[in-house]
Formats: structure tokens, C-alpha cells, sequence
């Protein structure tokens, strides 16, 4: 049947809000159509959503026209066509996706955004004791068993008084039809009804009613064939009796008549459940609850578009080559960022202007190499002229992990993570920035991690965290490194609590780079011009913030450093490096390389060709993998 659909209940509290109406007698109770995905082109790897069931009071032609009008108004995305295929076999409505929309979102937003989903609150109220009172289930059925305790006992003392007085009459008659011939003559003989009356009483003990019934019998009813009826009737009346008075002797009789009445009902009227149930997460369902938490590689350009993609977009390239496009950019525009994360991860947005926003990676569409990405604005409340520097996906707010900030002018600053677990969509204030600054690098740490920072000059200051104190959100931070010039700051990461007790600290670094050699983990500087290195970071020693650094990477007058990371987390059975990095070029190339082919080199040196870039201009961003967010 079109109208049976699906009853819902919550898999963390089984039939909770069922069980809501049924205890407190208010609730409600979630219906769905029964809806299939099936897929139409193996090819284009194109589906559709198939409806073959809809809720109860849910008319197919308004639920129909109400998807046309959300795909027009453009609230409902992912779907190219829909229309009515169902015949007298059963209902079929097809609901055709777009290519490349996942199935389970645009079947979560039709449950949410049309009447495929559907409640039905109850609200039992009932009147009892003569006064209206909301009751739970037991409590309705116990006033319903009293009220029908009632009806039962009235019905059989009804039935009881009427047995006893047609019992009463019925053998007055038969009386009479045993003495027919002394009836006849005292009727023949008496001078009225009345005289009549009187003598039946007197002469066969009857009372006044017995004697009417018999001076009302007619003469066709004086033989023995009615006779016989009377007296089957009379014998048949005093069964009943004994009965009724046995059934009103106790109150267990009359609720084991009321239980035999009930099975009897579900017996001859009773039909199996039509609406099977469904477990769900929740009644609200959310697109996180069907979406597989998978890893992806999110894009963004410096004019705001974001591209989400499988890891094995980008296949492995040797170092020194040109690399792959990362697709179509606007006129003007360049990579800025990329990253790799989890569908389910929290993506948190930092602008120049120091606002943080938030939402869910799987938020992004996804899309292929070649597309042209989403603007930021389709995702983001963006101010005018506000940009995106910065993305950082949390997996969750944890209470030990703080959001390490950078400014472009070498403010850092401190903030705790859970000050950013609730996010309103017009973004909160992360950092307060002065006049002609902006924020530009923000990285998760803990108080036992190390941070690694460097200007476009390639001077380097490796600091603890621990030394750098816990802000609040509007604040501006300390000075991390003394700039000289027009010097600005490049790049940052961190650098794990596991790596500090692999590192063996000295105050004289000559000594270090004989005792330690080429011996990891290592800094990986990545110049603008495409040129690379590592250097262990033995070789640099800790310093307190606001110094000018230590010299990590030589550069000729026409190149700066682009970015600096800490590699040497994932290491293979020789002690190499595991890790790989991924190259943006400002064109929007991409090359993904090995970081074990980057040659370990002193901290003067100038590097190795890591991306040709004659035709590409500059690195403008750069992203380290591990090895196990290679391509599969």
C-alpha cells in the first residue's frame, strides 16, 4: 500500500519517543516512505532515489510538487529530474540525482525538507472521573478496564432483571396451559376481565402479571406445541439466571468475561502491523549520520574557491618534475592552501582579518581535479573583502589542544581549542590584529609540543610552546621573531611531544651537526622559485620568542622561503623518511614528491630543484602527507 511507510526509533534510546507517548500520554511518532537507491549508469556512476511507500495523510501529487519547487527555488540540490512511474503494480516515484551527488544527503534533505518525514504528535487526553486529564498508556487502560468493569456489570444486571421477570411470566403460561380446561371455565364463567383476573390469582397462586399474560394468550396458542416452547423458554430463562448472578457473584468473573470479549475482538477483527519499524540516529536526521567519515584533500584559492577530492587525485611524481594541474582557476587567481582531513571533521576557517568560522568538511561539494571549486561564499558568511588564510580541521574540541596563531607582522598567540567548539555562522573573533596586519597560520598544539617559525628571509626560531601563555579569543599576542627590514613571516608548524625526546639539544650547533649528521627528524624548507631541503633539526637550538632567529635556509635576492615543516614523522625500515609533500604552484600545478628524494643539507646551503616552474611562477602553498594517506 502507498500510505504504510516506516515508523522511526532512536538506535541510542530504542523506541524512546514511541515509549514517550506511551508513559507520560505526550510524544510523537515519526513516519517514513519507503525509498530505495538505485543506480541508472554504472558509467556516469548516476543514482536515483525510488519512493514506493509515503506516510500516512501524505499525498503523492503535493509531495511531488513540492521537491519541483525546492529544486527550482534552489533548496534542495543534487537532482536533475523526477517523475511519476507508478501503475496499479504499486506507487514508484523516481527521484534522479545529479552526477557526483551523494545519494544518502539529497534523501536526509528530503526527509527534512518535505512530508517523506512526517510526525504525528499524541497528546491523550481523556476524561475521567468527569474532569479532562492526560494519561499515560497503563493509566488509560486501567480507567478504560474500570469503565468497561462497569459497562459489564450494568449490562448483566440489566440482563439479569429482564431474565428474571420474563422467567416470572413464562411460568405463569405454563401454569395456565397445565390447567387449560379450569382457565377456560373461569374465563367463560366470570363477569368481566377483571372478575376474571381475580379468580387466576386466587385459584392457581399467580400474581397479577402471570394472570395478565395469560388472559393476553390467543387461542391458536392453547396447544402442545406451544406449550413445549414455553417450557423450553422457562427451562432456558433459568440457566441465564444462574449464569448472570454466578458472573455478578465476584469482580474476577466479570474481567474474565471482558478478557474472553477482547480476544474474541482481536480474533474477528484484528490484522497484522502495516508500518514496520526503522531504527535511526535520531529523529532529526543529519547528514553526518549517513555521510562515511573518509579522508579527502580540500583546495583553496587566494580568490576563495574550494575544491574536495579523493587522496589519490594527485598520483606520486619524482622530484624535479613539473607536477599535475589542480584544475581550473579564475583569471588572476592562485592556490593558497591544501590540506588533507576527514569528512566528518569540524574545518575551521581563519581570515586576514582574524574572524574564525566554521563548518563540516563534507559540507564541500566534491568534485574532480579539472573543477572549478566552490566559492567560499556558498559556504561562509563572508564580510567584503574578508580572506581566507588559514583552514584547520579538528576532529574534536579536546581540552588539552590549543590553536597556535601567526600574524604576517610575527605575533603569536595561544588560544585553548574549546573556545572554538561553538562557532555562530557569522564567525567569531580569533585575534584582535592591528592596523595593516593579518593572520595567516594557525596550527593545533599541545603545551609539550615545539613550534617551528621562519620569515621569508629563512631565519628560523624553534620555541615550546609551554613558554607561550593561554589568551583569550580578543587579544593580540606577543612578538614571536624581531623582523629586520621589510622581513615578514613565512611559514609555521609543530613539532610533537614524541619527536622533542628524539632531539638532543646543545648550546653549540657545530658540535650537534657532527654528533648527529643527517640523522632525522629534519625541518623541510620549500623556497618560492621551487627549490628544497632538509635540515635535522638537531642543527637548530631552542630559543625564546622575540629574537631574530637562527639562519635555516641561504637565498639569493630573487627567491624567499614559501614554507617550512617538520618531517620525520612516519619513518620506513631504513630510517628515511615515509612522509610525502604535496607542491601548489600560484598557476595552480601540482606536484606530489617523496620527501626521502629532498637532500639533507646544512642550514646554508641553498637546496635542490624540488618543481620546475619555468611556465608556473611560484610555490604558493605546500602540504605534507604521511604514509598512510597515500594513494590506495
Amino acid at each position: 500500500m502507498p500510505t504504510i511507510s516506516m515508523i522511526s526509533y532512536y538506535s541510542s534510546c530504542p523506541f524512546e519517543s514511541i515509549l514517550d507517548a506511551y508513559r507520560t500520554g505526550r510524544g510523537r511518532v515519526i513516519m517514513r516512505g519507503k525509498t530505495d537507491i538505485e543506480l541508472l549508469d554504472s558509467k556516469s556512476q548516476r543514482a536515483a532515489i525510488i519512493i514506493k511507500e509515503i506516510p500516512y495523510q501524505t499525498n503523492k501529487a503535493s509531495l511531488i510538487q513540492k521537491i519541483a519547487e525546492l529544486v527550482e527555488n534552489k533548496s534542495l540540490d543534487g537532482i536533475s529530474d523526477i517523475r511519476d512511474e507508478s501503475d496499479r503494480t504499486g506507487m514508484r516515484i523516481v527521484v534522479e540525482l545529479k552526477r557526483g551527488s551523494e545519494p544518502l544527503i539529497v534523501l536526509n534533505n528530503l526527509y527534512r525538507l518535505t512530508s517523506l518525514q512526517s510526525s504525528f504528535s499524541c497528546n491523550m487526553v481523556g476524561i475521567l472521573n468527569g474532569q479532562p486529564k492526560q494519561m499515560g498508556l497503563k493509566e488509560l487502560l486501567r480507567a478504560f478496564l474500570e469503565f468497561r468493569c462497569a459497562v459489564v456489570e450494568r449490562r448483566a444486571r440489566f440482563k439479569l432483571s429482564q431474565a428474571q421477570d420474563r422467567c416470572h411470566i413464562v411460568e405463569g403460561i405454563v401454569i395456565g396451559l397445565d390447567n387449560l380446561d379450569e382457565v377456560i371455565k373461569i374465563i367463560r364463567e366470570a363477569s368481566s376481565n377483571a372478575n376474571a383476573l381475580t379468580c387466576l390469582i386466587s385459584e392457581f397462586d399467580l400474581s397479577e402479571k402471570q394472570a395478565e399474560a395469560i388472559l393476553d394468550i390467543s387461542l391458536r396458542r392453547l396447544n402442545l406445541l406451544e406449550r413445549k416452547k414455553f417450557t423450553d423458554e422457562s427451562k432456558f430463562l433459568r440457566e441465564q439466571i444462574v449464569k448472570l448472578e454466578h458472573l455478578l457473584s465476584g469482580r474476577e468473573k466479570i474481567l474474565q468475561l471482558i478478557e474472553q470479549e477482547a480476544v474474541e475482538l482481536k480474533t474477528k477483527f484484528s490484522s497484522p502491523r502495516r508500518s514496520v519499524l526503522e531504527e535511526t540516529e535520531s529523529g532529526q536526521v543529519e547528514d553526518i549520520d549517513v555521510i562515511p567519515n573518509e579522508e579527502m584533500l580540500l583546495t583553496m584559492s587566494e580568490k576563495g574557491y574550494l575544491k574536495r577530492m579523493k587522496p589519490n587525485t594527485f598520483n606520486l611524481q619524482n622530484r624535479g618534475t613539473v607536477g599535475k594541474s589542480v584544475g581550473k582557476l579564475r583569471v588572476n587567481d592562485a592556490m593558497s592552501d591544501f590540506i588533507v582531513c576527514h569528512a566528518h571533521d569540524h574545518v575551521l576557517y581563519f581570515s586576514d582579518k582574524g574572524i574564525v568560522y566554521s563548518a563540516r568538511a563534507y559540507k564541500i561539494p566534491e568534485c574532480t581535479r579539472n573543477a572549478a571549486g566552490t566559492p567560499l561564499v556558498q559556504i561562509l558568511s563572508l564580510s567584503d573583502g574578508e580572506r581566507i588564510t588559514s583552514i584547520v580541521p579538528v576532529k574534536e574540541f579536546a581540552e588539552d589542544q590549543f590553536l597556535l596563531m601567526l600574524t604576517v607582522s610575527g605575533y603569536i598567540k595561544k588560544v585553548s581549542l574549546n573556545s572554538f567548539s561553538s562557532i555562530r555562522s557569522t564567525g567569531i573573533i580569533a585575534i584582535q590584529l592591528v592596523p595593516g596586519d593579518e593572520l595567516k597560520w594557525v596550527h593545533l598544539c599541545t603545551n609539550d609540543d615545539l613550534v617551528a617559525m621562519a620569515s621569508q628571509d629563512g631565519k628560523v626560531i624553534l620555541s615550546s610552546s609551554d613558554i607561550i601563555r593561554t589568551l583569550g579569543r580578543s587579544t593580540r599576542g606577543s612578538v614571536a621573531m624581531r623582523l629586520k627590514n621589510e622581513d615578514q613571516m613565512a611559514s609555521m608548524d609543530i613539532i610533537p611531544t614524541s619527536m622533542r625526546k628524539d632531539l638532543e639539544i646543545s648550546s653549540d650547533s657545530s658540535k650537534r651537526n657532527r654528533a648527529k649528521g643527517s640523522k632525522g627528524p629534519w625541518l623541510l624548507f620549500v623556497s618560492e622559485n621551487g627549490y628544497g631541503k632538509r635540515v635535522p633539526l638537531s642543527s637548530f637550538r631552542i630559543l625564546p620568542l622575540n629574537r631574530g632567529g637562527l639562519i635555516g635556509y641561504k637565498f639569493s635576492s630573487e627567491d624567499r622561503l614559501a614554507a617550512v615543516f617538520v618531517v620525520g614523522f612516519s619513518l620506513a625500515e631504513d630510517g628515511e623518511s615515509d612522509e610525502q609533500v604535496v607542491l601548489v604552484s600560484k598557476s595552480g600545478t601540482v606536484n606530489r614528491i617523496k620527501v626521502r628524494d629532498i637532500s639533507v643539507q646544512s642550514r646554508f646551503a641553498r637546496g635542490v630543484i624540488l618543481m620546475r616552474l619555468e611556465y608556473a611562477g611560484k610555490i604558493q602553498s605546500a602540504s605534507l602527507i604521511s604514509d598512510t594517506q597515500t594513494e590506495s
